[in-house]
């Protein structure tokens, strides 16, 4: 399953977009003191300096405006929270009548954040960097029991900083100036870099017509740059690995804020955004229904009751003896998480004896594995747009090779399939399958293969935005963003399906011609790129250069880590074709001045 984990900043003739994970970053590093954890309240970009330079793994909680990205560092906490009555009524006025704990406790809201946010850290001290966050921080240490840090790095800690008068003072939204307006909010669980979502000059994310609450990666795996050119309401971020914690930021954000609604587009988020819905009772999709497009079991269960496609024979895979259900006289089987995504943990076995030998590298235990018939066919996707339960939108193409052929020097792409007995087939399959899963509002992404006998064979189906390069192809091709309206469903807001030429007069226009791209992993021995000046004359229309593809060891990471992509435009299927051969000729040939 293509993953959205990397797609262009911008619509641009060439764009450089930064990898989720750097490449020279170990990407399962672990916090450098993951057992040392500091809150630190209200810093400043002093302290949190002189913090990333001590032994902890620092967690800041700051009001919201809060210059976020000032502060943290690869594996910094962060949570925007009011913690002290001090807008009623000013912070000189509190230090004119000392008003300290006794007297002015802090809100509920930051106890709460307190008891359902900070506890599960288990930190070893709260610590106050002004008087309000003292105040703040003796309420947690109080609630939590936590004790001290060295006198030593408290002292380095609260050391005053040279008084320097900065350009402008965030206030209101964070990372931008001014005083907040009411607006509908909804809370945003974000598992992309946070610049994943602008392009072309503008941003994805409705932050003029919501309130957004963020809830995303630290920085280590692309956290909030570029947050200050769409700043949001509120930030919490947590290590991607440490679902628990999300969960209490999200749960947090939902009992002490009007948010009306839960926004996600990654394939990690989809069942935690469900869960948050089914839980606090909000529109959209809810966790039955997500579980269907993100268990690949459940999912091929309700597709082959319900007679929408012919799907490939399948069992689970919990102990070893599990394989002992599988007819091993019919060839080759797949064994893959049933909860993965880019094509990662999967594995093609020929025998039981190398099933066997897969198997007792795994761990079974959880319910994660599934084994399967491997089928032979070209695979293709079918995406779409969703409302009120009828499909807005379909796109049909095909993968120029199989996603889970990922390699050191390989290659990827897709290309459109507009029109034709196939693409009707594919797109009338997808119907049958969305019918089946219940899906009311979203986007999908759905993958099938069309056999030698001309059988179209279910893969799989996810209820988020397809990934890597193909939103580029279909805003190229139709004239709008499918990650964009993914956001916007999910938040309740009207979506545009931009403009189409139906008839395919004109090339350039939306919905002229055809589409695709093809993509270049990273490794490999030849000098590779094309140069600038060659791309208009091939038909490119966005070059998307990712800086910090590959895992930093000659090895690629998943079915989207792209080193290089290319989308072309053309005015047939078989110019299209040529095309794409011509760029990967060109890109192989050595060429001093080529990128």
């Amino acid at each position: 399953m293509v993953d959205p984990e990397q797609t262009s900043t911008a619509t641009a003739a060439t764009t450089e977009a930064a990898a989720d994970t750097p490449a020279h970053l170990d990407p399962a590093a672990s916090p450098a003191h993951p057992d040392r954890r500091l809150v630190l309240i209200d810093a400043d970009v002093a302290a949190a300096r002189t913090a990333h330079s001590l032994p902890y793994q620092t967690f800041f909680v700051q009001r919201p405006g809060s210059p976020v990205q000032d502060l943290v560092d690869d594996h910094s906490g962060y949570y925007t929270v009011e913690f002290t009555h001090e807008q009623e009524h000013g912070y000189e006025q509190e230090q004119e009548h000392g008003y300290g704990h006794e007297h002015d406790p802090a809100p509920k809201e930051f106890a709460d954040f307190v008891d359902q946010v900070l506890r599960p850290l288990s930190p070893m001290a709260v610590v106050g960097l002004s008087p309000a966050g003292q105040r703040a921080a003796a309420v947690a240490n109080s609630l939590l029991g936590t004790g001290g840090i060295p006198a030593e790095d408290l002292e380095r800690l609260t050391r005053p900083a040279p008084s320097v008068t900065p350009a402008s003072a965030p206030t209101g939204l964070l990372g931008s100036a001014g005083t907040p307006t009411a607006k509908p909010g909804a809370l945003f669980i974000n598992h992309h870099s946070y610049s994943h979502f602008h392009r072309d000059g503008r941003h994805f994310l409705p932050t003029s017509e919501l309130d957004v609450h963020l809830v995303t990666r630290n920085q280590f795996h692309g956290g909030v740059r570029g947050l200050a050119e769409n700043p949001v309401t509120q930030v919490a971020m947590c290590d991607p690995e440490e679902e628990d914690r999300w969960r209490a930021a999200c749960e947090w954000t939902l009992r002490n804020h009007p948010v009306g609604r839960v926004v996600a587009v990654h394939e990690r988020a989809v069942l935690l955004a469900a869960e948050m819905r089914s839980k606090f009772g909000l529109p959209g999709m809810d966790f039955a229904t997500a579980t269907l497009f993100r268990d690949k079991l459940r999912m091929k269960e309700a597709v082959r009751a319900s007679g929408a496609a012919v799907v490939p024979d399948f069992s689970a895979l919990d102990t070893p003896d599990d394989l002992l259900n599988v007819d091993w006289s019919t060839g080759r089987k797949v064994i893959k998480s049933r909860w993965g995504l880019a094509a990662k943990d999967l594995f093609m076995v020929d025998t039981l004896d190398e099933a066997r030998e897969v198997v007792a590298g795994l761990d079974l235990s959880g319910a994660h594995y599934g084994i399967e018939e491997f089928v032979t066919g070209r695979i293709y996707h079918c995406d779409s747009v969703v409302r009120d339960g009828e499909i807005r939108f379909s796109s049909v193409g095909g993968y120029l090779t199989d996603p889970a052929g990922y390699r050191p020097g390989g290659i990827f792409g897709t290309v459109l399939v507009r029109e034709g007995e196939l693409a009707k087939r594919i797109t009338e399959l997808s119907a049958a399958v969305l019918a089946a899963l219940g899906i009311k509002d979203g986007t999908t992404h759905l993958e099938l293969f069309h056999t030698p006998a001309d059988e179209l064979v279910f893969c799989e189906v996810a209820g988020r935005p397809p990934g890597g390069i193909i939103p580029p192809v279909i805003e190229w091709q139709y004239g709008f963003n499918i990650v964009e309206a993914q956001i916007r469903l999910d938040a309740g807001l009207d979506v545009s399906l931009g403009t189409r030429d139906t008839q395919g007069t004109d090339p350039a226009a939306p919905g002229g011609g055809t589409c695709g791209f093809i993509a270049f992993y990273p490794g490999g021995d030849e000098s590779r790129g094309i140069p600038q000046d060659r791309l208009k004359e091939l038909g490119v229309v966005e070059h998307i250069a990712t800086s910090g593809a590959g895992n930093g060891r000659g090895g690629v990471r998943h079915s989207t880590d792209f080193l290089d992509s290319y989308v072309i435009k053309a005015p047939d299927d078989e110019t299209l074709l040529r095309r794409i051969d011509d760029i990967q000729d060109e890109y192989r040939t050595k060429d001093a001045n080529r990128r």
